[in-house]
């Protein structure tokens, strides 16, 4: 009887330990799935674009049907700009863009208006965001 009790125990044990385990694997995990979100990491990883289907050679201008750029670039060249203003909405457009096609939380279109308006405010804050969970321990 004794012998019973220790096994039930036992099994509770190892059960509540394999659950807490899964629980905490799976929490993990979620936060590995968005990619990265700063433009240095887009910049950096441009092999994971075309998980996305995204081309990196694509043109910035028709990728957001604004015309911005004379002559054009792409949207690598974008996400390589340096410096404030258009070069800035590039740069920081063209990521929070491929947040959008990683996560479902940011919308594609609300996006690609807010780089057709050069709502540049707007681009950041998504940014910002993705900023704060790439810096969570």
């Amino acid at each position: 009887m004794i012998i019973n009790k220790i096994l039930l125990f036992a099994m509770i044990v190892i059960g509540t330990v394999f659950l807490v385990s899964i629980f905490i694997l799976s929490m993990t995990q979620e936060k590995n799935i968005v990619y990265g979100c700063t433009p240095d990491f887009w910049k950096n990883n441009l092999e994971l674009w075309k998980n996305l289907g995204v081309n990196y050679n694509d043109d910035f201008d028709k990728t957001f049907g604004k015309d911005y750029f004379d002559p054009d670039i792409t949207l690598q060249q974008a996400i390589h700009a340096e410096g404030v203003g258009i070069n800035h909405l590039a740069r920081s457009g063209t990521a929070a863009y491929l947040n959008a096609l990683v996560d479902p939380r940011i919308d594609e279109t609300a996006v690609k208006t807010a780089i057709y308006f050069g709502y540049i405010h707007d681009i950041d804050k998504l940014n910002e965001h993705c900023e704060k969970q790439d810096h969570q321990p």
